[in-house]
């Protein structure tokens, strides 16, 4: 908006300079030769002119077009004459590239003869002057409404940027949560193999002992069979005698 107000500033301001841009002329309507006020300005005839039919638009005028020209019969425009006035309004290019100038042409025409004409003319110029305010409010009209397109636009962009970032965010989080989980699952698993290397060293120990006590077990087995092997021979000896 602070942008905006600077650009329609700026234009006003342009439009203030270009407002000694006025020149009395004269043009040819109907064969008679009319008194006229023409305004130069360099901005573009499509703006001039659609400001132009607004101007005559608000002003309630009803407007008809005939050679070259956009004109208001009958017109009542209290600030240019007390009685009703034909308005003939016309808009052109002069020159080509950067010398090309639009022109805004204002004629009036009274039938009411106790006008005079000197300050018909001074009114009419009056009522051009007052136009250069209107199409730099215009002007800034056309210019606000495409700004607010390009913001449309921008915000459309940045909520799309922003649902983008929200996205990638939680995707981050999600990952994160599943590193976190996986960390506890480590942290699960080397108890787990602690528990076991425990265990395993448990296991080992009971090993050596049952070992130990094999080779006790070993060694009264071998005592055994050798008291059964002697005991054996005395059996066998005993019977070869009692044959």
């Amino acid at each position: 908006m602070k942008k905006l107000s600077i650009f329609a500033a700026a234009v006003l301001m342009s439009l203030g300079l270009n407002a000694q841009n006025i020149q009395e002329t004269v043009i040819a309507i109907d064969n008679l030769t009319v008194p006229a006020v023409t305004l130069s300005t360099d901005k573009d005839i499509k703006m001039v002119q659609d400001a132009m039919n607004q101007y005559l638009k608000e002003a309630k005028l009803k407007t008809e077009k005939s050679g070259g020209f956009t004109i208001a019969f009958n017109a009542n425009i209290p600030t240019i004459a007390s009685a009703p006035v034909h308005l003939y309004t016309r808009v052109e290019t002069q020159g080509k590239g950067k010398n090309k100038t639009t022109l805004v042409t204002i004629a009036t025409i009274c039938t009411d003869l106790t006008i005079e004409p000197g300050i018909l003319r001074s009114n009419t110029r009056s009522w051009l002057e007052d136009f250069y305010p209107f199409m730099g409010r215009y002007e800034a009209s056309l210019q606000m409404a495409v700004e607010q397109q390009n913001l449309k636009r921008a915000e459309k962009v940045a909520d799309k940027a922003v649902s983008e970032m929200n996205s990638i965010e939680k995707s981050i989080a999600d990952k994160q949560e599943k590193i976190n989980d996986k960390k506890k699952e480590i942290a699960k698993l080397n108890e787990r193999i602690k528990q076991c290397e425990q265990d395993i060293k448990k296991l080992e120990s009971d090993i050596q002992q049952l070992n130990k006590a094999k080779g006790n077990a070993e060694e009264k087995v071998q005592s055994a069979n050798q008291n059964v092997n002697n005991v054996q021979g005395e059996v066998e000896k005993y019977r070869q005698m009692a044959e």
